[in-house]
């Protein structure tokens, strides 16, 4: 199982240069709702600054949402809120916080299937790390 945040569902939206989340038949993809609002913000962010016109906004909207319709979402519930509240050993932003929450919860709801926390944001990944994750991606 491969968790992805918006970091790594960005690289692939617009083709960044990097390592990307390998995405093979049958593998199972997950994330948080979150995703969904950080990914389309910054699609948004992007037409604001002039980076897309209004064609290239509506073609990356559809290809994100196609994108995010294939990802298991998982919700932000009272669980993952008591999960991002509890203490890190170092320090992590509240997102990133509901990001590394959700992946311990479906890690453990797997019941043995590894999961891969993919992020290319350094912050995160010391937080996924700090509670013991695979991370990929940075």
């Amino acid at each position: 199982m491969k968790y992805v945040d918006a970091s790594a569902v960005l690289r692939l939206l617009f083709s960044e240069s990097g390592p990307t989340v390998p995405l093979a038949s049958g593998d199972r993809i997950v994330s948080s709702q979150l995703v969904e609002v950080e990914t389309f913000r910054a699609v948004d962010r992007e037409r604001l600054l002039g980076h897309l016109d209004d064609a290239e906004t509506a073609t990356k909207r559809k290809e994100l949402a196609d994108f995010l319709a294939m990802l298991d979402l998982a919700p932000i519930d009272a669980g993952v809120i008591d999960r991002a509240k509890r203490s890190f050993a170092v320090n992590v932003r509240a997102l990133d916080a509901i990001h590394v929450a959700t992946a311990e919860m479906l890690a453990a709801e797997a019941e043995g299937e590894p999961l891969e926390l993919w992020t290319h944001d350094d912050r995160q990944a010391t937080a996924a790390l700090s509670r013991g994750m695979t991370v990929r991606g940075c």
